[in-house]
């Protein structure tokens, strides 16, 4: 990765509203990209870990959803004389990125997009300092959901005023966790909160 910025790691290609996509800068052929950030090692490009768009002041936090790999004929120099079938085809990788936030201007993170970068922009890896930042917000509350899928040692936690105070949907395939899910939700409810109701209706036995 560039010295001078050993965070950036690419630069957008395609903005739609839900979907960024962004490619890679490769160092080594058939290297996988890494990131050393102080003593973290970085694996560019895997699902789940985060990245941050930069253009001038906006800076936009995505999520990597997916990375594909094509190959690319390189271009020649003007006046080369290598024949097409002499060329060695380089490995293109790309990011497809979900925006879920941006950075004002005191390095908070807000959910949701105001506005939208350009083609163009520089895309950085997220460090871990920074993601703690990020997951820090309910952190007092120590309503414990989970852990961060990109580094499990990363804890996130909810305010469960809001969670429990409005409608919430927890959705998926048979078998995917559904029940357990409610169950470690209001499990954790109790246990912080032993003086709280709970009133749960199970209409389906």
């Amino acid at each position: 990765m560039p010295e001078d910025s050993p965070t950036l790691i690419g630069h957008l290609l395609d903005v739609q509203g839900a979907v960024f996509l962004a490619d890679i800068i490769e160092e080594e052929e058939g290297v996988t990209p890494k990131v050393t950030i102080g003593d973290e090692d970085i694996v560019v490009g895997r699902l789940g870990s985060y990245v941050c768009v930069e253009q001038g002041s906006l800076r936009v936090i995505a999520m990597v959803t997916r990375m594909t790999e094509r190959e690319k004929i390189p271009a020649t120099l003007f006046g080369a004389t290598e024949a097409a079938e002499d060329l060695v085809p380089i490995a293109v990788r790309t990011m497809q990125l979900v925006p879920v936030g941006y950075l004002d201007q005191e390095g908070i993170f807000e959910r949701g997009i105001t506005q939208y970068p350009t083609t163009g922009a520089e895309v950085h890896v997220v460090a871990s300092p920074n993601l703690r930042v990020m997951f820090s917000r309910f952190q007092e509350k120590a309503y414990e959901v989970g852990s961060v899928s990109s580094n499990t040692a990363m804890r996130v936690c909810l305010d469960p005023s809001p969670l429990f105070g409005r409608h919430c949907a927890i959705l998926g395939q048979t078998g995917a966790g559904k029940s357990w899910t409610v169950a470690s939700l209001l499990q954790k409810a109790v246990s912080l909160t032993p003086r709280a109701h709970l009133i749960l209706l199970d209409l389906h036995g």
